[in-house]
């Protein structure tokens, strides 16, 4: 097995980690794919509770998607590399589509960051 290959796996949970952050989730110590996919699940849920309007629960739906790719890498683990990969980055680029549409929701007042519900 190459070297490469893992590498870009790591840096993919990374970028995913991060993105995650942006959208509320706590910030993670080397995640695992699974432990992301619970996580970009748990934000789905609260965003499509949200009432900050229809780009927040258009978010929702974006974050669900990501736990589907998170949930099939997480499938493959270790065994088909390649496979794994694809599906992380099908999640980071679902996660920057979803921060983009957030871009105009999320206004200047929350500092760039989306807010769910009442606690926000």
């Amino acid at each position: 097995m190459s070297v490469w290959w893992v590498g870009r796996r790591d840096d993919l949970l990374a970028q995913l980690t991060v993105l995650l952050v942006y959208f509320g989730a706590d910030p993670l110590e080397d995640p695992g794919t699974g432990e992301l996919a619970r996580t970009a699940a748990a934000l789905a849920g609260e965003y499509r509770t949200s009432d900050r309007g229809e780009g927040i629960r258009r978010a929702a739906t974006l974050l669900q998607d990501v736990a589907a790719e998170l949930r099939a890498a997480d499938r493959f683990r270790g065994t088909l590399l390649p496979v794994v990969n694809r599906h992380l980055r099908c999640a980071v680029a679902l996660l920057v589509r979803a921060r983009a549409g957030l871009g105009t929701a999320a206004g200047p007042a929350t500092g760039g960051r989306p807010r769910t519900g009442a606690a926000g």
